[in-house]
């Protein structure tokens, strides 16, 4: 978003010219989640000191063609006499049902077989050997699982007691050719998700096996199909129930030319040895992407389905995926996105991250490595506000005399998010530092605070490291979303090491004059990308605005990917589109470790 937001009143937003007939609409509705229990085992669920439990099984009598799971939930302290009635009446007025239903023999050996069977103590749990009493409570049966039975007429269930067990399963409502596809919503207990087993097929006439693993990226051979997914979840010890869930919509076409693919082709091959890449990314939030506000006013020139984060962050992994990157950090990113969407995806593709709210927002950063390629030593985050203590800073902000500025800044919930990452090719530690400065047009004063602030926190991270591991070069890299054009003084400090006493930006508020400060530095940092005309890019408000700083000293850059020309920035008026998930342009290069 940006300063977008701030900056409607300077420039009247273009009206929306209709580039593309699009009729599609993506709508959230799932098909049924299916667990498929074993026919032998009866699957117990409970939570130390809960006063409830679960248990599922599946009864399954050829001769009256039955295959039924029943599930109950009761009370711990409920004596067994009464569960085992409660089963008894459940299969009762189940096959009571199913008897009035039919028309031929079978009906009469249905009620033949319930005159039979149940009700006649043909239900029950066993103890080594020993029927228990029911009178017992049911916590008889939760404390020692492993030695009891469950019967249920002539069968005989093995009692499993928590484990590995899927409640809710989500496939996209969008799936698209060449986009990833994965479950967008995968919630159990007890599960590994690392260790779980994942199988795709297709359908046509019958189900096709298609793929193995978490991420599935359909083809054109997929197209018009339904997807299913079949999972059997797992722990270190366990294994659960199958789950299976089908794809409400199918497998659908794409547009001909994302705006990433020509970058794509730089970044085919994987890099090595002392190189790495690099990208950083504000992927534009859900919480400000599906506003009336951003539909309406803000990005009108983009279909609203295109708005969605169901369609967007299909691009957003395309998009990364193809980068091929070793460190890649993230702004703007939703809670929801990153735990059911980007983790489990990258994780799948060796990617290990740690994340940060902003503060009380719902929306944050995230840094991913590569973890065949380094080691996370450290990692930690800090609301910039809550740091005017740091050495050198604190020198600084107490020569502040205007009271309004301080204000300003402490209220702010800016932070920034550091890793230190150490080469497993190289004796070299990469401190890793990530942020999102405050965005409001006449807050240069702030966001030059912001970035020194930030600046210093990482020196911390480098002081550490030298001071732990004497054996290796600690570099930094300073990424993000800083709000600031290479004109304001936040470029300058980065790459100049020092902003003077009357800098233009300590004037940027009227009521916020920072008089007699200058701030310095001894880094000897770059730009990584230079400064690309455009990284964000809407019909309001388009410029540089996000950067990768770099140190000279020890790093070198080998490659720049490059950026979209204006005329396909422009193509669909401006940014995010059909063909681009966010405002911003992300920044790749690849560097190289000098020394």
């Amino acid at each position: 978003m940006t300063i977008l937001l701030h900056n409607l009143h300077l420039r009247y937003l273009t009206s929306f010219l209709p580039i593309v007939n699009v009729t599609r609409q993506f709508f959230k509705s799932y098909s049924q989640l299916v667990i498929q229990l074993k026919m032998n085992e009866a699957i117990v669920m409970h939570k130390k000191g809960s006063a409830n439990f679960n248990m599922s099984f599946r009864y399954v009598n050829p001769e009256l063609n039955v295959d039924r799971q029943f599930n109950f939930s009761r009370q711990v302290n409920e004596p067994i006499n009464n569960f085992l009635d409660r089963i008894n009446k459940n299969i009762n007025a189940y096959l009571l049902k199913k008897a009035h239903r039919r028309k031929d023999r079978s009906k009469m050996n249905m009620e033949e077989y319930l005159v039979n069977n149940v009700g006649n103590n043909n239900i029950k749990f066993v103890k080594n050997h020993t029927i228990l009493d029911g009178d017992l409570t049911c916590e008889s049966i939760l404390e020692d699982s492993s030695n009891v039975k469950f019967v249920l007429f002539d069968t005989e269930y093995e009692l499993k007691k928590n484990v590995p067990y899927i409640t809710k399963l989500e496939l996209p409502s969008s799936i698209l050719i060449d986009c990833p596809t994965y479950p967008t919503i995968f919630e159990g207990s007890n599960i590994d998700k690392t260790k779980s087993t994942f199988n795709w097929f297709k359908e046509e006439n019958n189900w096709i096996h298609i793929g193995e693993g978490y991420l599935y990226i359909p083809t054109k051979s997929d197209l018009g199909c339904k997807l299913k997914l079949s999972c059997v979840p797992k722990n270190d010890t366990q294994c659960g129930p199958l789950a299976e869930i089908v794809s409400n919509g199918t497998v659908d076409i794409v547009p001909d030319e994302y705006l990433f693919n020509a970058r794509h082709a730089f970044t085919k091959n994987k890099l090595s040895g002392k190189s790495f890449r690099i990208t950083s990314y504000n992927i534009l939030a859900n919480v400000y992407s599906e506003t009336s506000l951003s539909k309406d006013t803000l990005y009108p020139y983009c279909p609203h389905y295109a708005l969605s984060m169901d369609y967007r962050k299909l691009l957003i992994l395309k998009e990364l995926l193809g980068y091929n990157s070793d460190v890649i950090c993230l702004q703007e990113v939703d809670g929801k996105v990153y735990d059911n969407d980007l983790q489990m995806s990258l994780n799948a593709l060796n990617y290990d991250s740690v994340f940060n709210y902003k503060n009380e927002m719902h929306e944050g950063l995230a840094i991913f490595y590569n973890r065949e390629r380094f080691d996370k030593l450290i990692c930690n985050y800090s609301v910039l506000s809550h740091n005017t203590n740091l050495d050198q800073f604190s020198s600084v902000w107490s020569k502040i005399q205007n009271d309004k500025v301080k204000q300003t800044f402490l209220n702010r919930n800016t932070i920034i998010q550091v890793i230190a990452l150490r080469s497993k090719e190289n004796p070299e530690i990469l401190i890793v530092g990530n942020t999102h400065l405050y965005f409001k047009p006449n807050a240069d004063h702030i966001r030059l605070l912001q970035a020194y602030s930030g600046l210093i926190y990482l020196n911390t991270f480098v002081k550490k490291m030298k001071e732990e591991h004497a054996e290796c070069n600690v570099s930094i890299l300073y990424c993000g979303d800083f709000n600031s054009v290479p004109e304001n003084g936040v470029y300058q400090l980065m790459t100049q090491n020092y902003i003077p006493e009357d800098h233009g930006d300590w004037r940027a508020d009227s009521k916020e004059h920072v008089e007699n400060i200058s701030i310095k530095h001894d880094l000897n940092l770059s730009s990584a990308c230079g400064t690309p005309e455009y990284t964000n890019y809407t019909a309001a408000f388009s410029g540089c605005l996000d950067y990768i700083f770099y140190q000279t000293d020890h790093l070198e850059v080998e490659q720049v990917i490059p950026m979209p020309s204006k005329e396909e920035l422009s193509l669909y008026v401006g940014l995010p589109s059909i063909v681009a998930p966010s405002d911003h342009i992300a920044l790749c290069v690849d560097l190289k470790w000098s020394k």
